[in-house]
């Protein structure tokens, strides 16, 4: 299946204290580690909504195949519209199957995970698909583009939450233990939390 990876990254970093997306890992911006996790899947297209510093962004996925959508309304709108302007971009680009719903502040999904949360959208008939701990969701959900009308509709109680309530009967799952797929970055405690994770997987890998 052809996949796209939607991006938010339009938000205003209150809780961190620092604008989150331009973030060091490793040498690189938050956000380029966030990128480069679908690149690492073999999933090029990609499709950043920004706002607060979003020219900065832009520098920091400069040579990426990146649509960028200027969210205007960052400082008044919740994450949900950033991902309803986001989905109505890929939808009016059309030819993809699904789009991967991730937040700029999760630099630490393995790109495997996208790889199996795909197999399994393309061999169900699940309207979307997470990863699961087993007890709760987990990021990135996978959703399938007959999805798209939908969610970019959707205009009810608690943004993305109430929109996929109203399609739970559809929604699958594929269990994982990667501790990634939880963690976000909201505050100075998440990015340390993150930095360690990240290290840690960097030096078991060197030690293989």
């Amino acid at each position: 299946m052809k996949a796209a990876g939607l991006i938010t990254a339009a938000g205003r970093s209150r809780r961190m204290g620092a604008f989150k997306p331009l973030l060091p890992i490793d040498g690189l911006p938050m956000i380029a580690r966030t990128a480069d996790i679908f690149l690492q899947a073999g999933i090029p297209d990609l499709f950043v909504v920004i706002g607060k510093n979003g020219e900065q962004v832009m520098e920091a996925l400069a040579g990426r195949n990146v649509r960028f959508l200027w969210n205007n309304a960052y400082e008044t709108t919740e994450m949900f519209a950033s991902i309803q302007l986001g989905l109505d971009a890929v939808r009016r680009e059309g030819g993809y199957d699904g789009a991967f719903l991730l937040p700029g502040d999760m630099p630490a999904v393995p790109s495997e995970v996208l790889l199996l949360l795909m197999e399994t959208l393309e061999q169900s008939d699940y309207d979307a698909v997470f990863p699961s701990s087993g007890t709760r969701r987990l990021h990135p959900p996978l959703v399938s583009a007959r999805r798209f009308d939908s969610l970019i509709a959707y205009s009810g109680a608690d943004g993305l939450r109430g929109a996929f309530r109203e399609m739970e009967s559809g929604i699958g799952y594929v269990l994982t233990n990667e501790a990634g797929c939880g963690i976000d970055v909201d505050t100075p405690e998440d990015y340390e939390r993150v930095l360690k994770h990240l290290g840690a997987q960097e030096s078991g890998a060197k030690s293989l």
